[in-house]
């Protein structure tokens, strides 16, 4: 399954920013370190971060882009089955110069 999902914020600028779209595949084979996936976190909610680490169990350890980012100490690891999918493309509200 494919879904759209509008990025809101600058987290994860300057590869992504406020208003850029991204495509989700929730059919993904394996999640690799430097992925970036939407999770449904916790606390947080719908947020799309870059895989940083996954530990044995398949946890992902996320981080953001920046420094306004969420810090991953902050998230902690977040399950497997949190992960709503893997962002495969990006629409730019802006282009990046």
């Amino acid at each position: 399954m494919l879904s759209v999902v509008k990025v809101k914020g600058m987290s994860m600028a300057p590869r992504l920013v406020d208003g850029d779209y991204v495509f989700v595949s929730r059919f993904h084979r394996r999640l690799k370190v430097g992925h970036l996936v939407v999770v449904n976190h916790a606390t947080y909610q719908s947020i799309i971060k870059r895989v940083q680490k996954i530990n044995a169990n398949g946890s992902l350890w996320l981080t953001g882009e920046n420094d306004s980012s969420v810090q991953p100490e902050e998230m902690g690891w977040v399950p497997r089955a949190r992960v709503l999918g893997k962002v495969i493309f990006c629409v730019c509200a802006i282009p990046k110069k």
